[in-house]
């Protein structure tokens, strides 16, 4: 069967991005070809492309992905355009009437949002990490880009380009500056925090789909809907412990106990990061 989504159709993406690697694992997964079937856009995250006006008529919320199909339709998460992307599958995985796609909303939660794990330090070693690493490199381009954007902003981008600047020279400040101590305790806590929903969502819903349909995957023998969610979320939050991306479970998911909170996390975890570590998609789209 021939793909469905022409050549037109475009999936705008960058390489450093999280949560724009849900489409990229099910379009490798459902048997697309990229820039054959799909052409990827990258948007500079990392200097703050996303806040142009140009990309903000595309999607107004500045984040990626997005993808377009040949009618126009856009599809400005990566929920939706995951799912418009298997309607027109030439390989659609298989649907399990007994896996729910309620924790596809459940990983997306803000509680456990994998880019604030990776801008919010847990403590002074955390803090000095990232204030030296890509955390506070990535604050600084977008701040730049910002600071230029909001000089002469279009009126209908005024009031969303000011409070991005602000917000995330908020946060660039943490990281630049020397915050008083009750700063401090409460930007940690709010890691700390994050962390610990980290934990319960993996001990709780995730552990609970993977055992759903025998495994590896939540789809059962082959990855399903979920499952590119899954992962997605996964692999940067494991990359946001410090482990080298590709890494095996042997040595992320200890680090990634350790991380949140020292209790032990079901095989069934490890299991799943292995699999997915030897599948081409998550190796050609070099998933992290």
């Amino acid at each position: 069967m021939t793909p469905l989504l022409p050549t037109h159709t475009a999936l705008y993406e960058f390489v450093g991005s999280c949560w724009a690697n849900a489409p990229k694992i099910a379009l490798s997964e459902t048997g697309f070809k990229k820039d054959k079937d799909v052409e990827w856009v990258s948007i500079n995250l990392a200097e703050g492309k996303n806040f142009e006006p140009d990309y903000l008529k595309i999607n107004p919320a500045g984040t990626v992905p997005t993808l377009i199909t040949s009618d126009g339709t856009k599809y400005q998460d990566s929920i939706s355009a995951v799912r418009q992307i298997i309607k027109l599958a030439p390989h659609p995985p298989r649907v399990d009437a007994h896996t729910s796609t309620s924790i596809i909303e459940e990983i997306h939660a803000s509680a456990h949002d994998p880019n604030a794990t990776l801008l919010f330090a847990i403590n002074d070693e955390d803090r000095k990490e990232k204030s030296n690493g890509l955390p506070k490199g990535f604050l600084e381009g977008r701040q730049k880009a910002l600071d230029k954007l909001a000089e002469n902003p279009p009126a209908e981008f005024k009031d969303f380009l000011l409070k991005k600047k602000k917000d995330n020279q908020q946060l660039l400040d943490f990281y630049i500056t020397e915050p008083d101590d009750s700063t401090k305790q409460a930007h940690y806590s709010q890691g700390q925090n994050l962390w610990k929903s980290v934990g319960i969502a993996i001990r709780g819903v995730v552990v609970q789909a993977l055992q759903k349909n025998g495994g590896p995957f939540a789809g059962g023998e082959e990855p399903s809907e979920v499952d590119y969610h899954i992962i997605t979320w996964l692999a940067r939050t494991i990359t946001n412990t410090g482990v080298e991306p590709g890494s095996p479970a042997s040595v992320a998911i200890p680090k990634l106990q350790e991380y949140t909170g020292g209790h032990n996390i079901d095989p069934a975890i490890g299991k799943y990061w292995d699999a997915w570590l030897a599948r081409p998609s998550f190796k050609d789209n070099s998933i992290h």
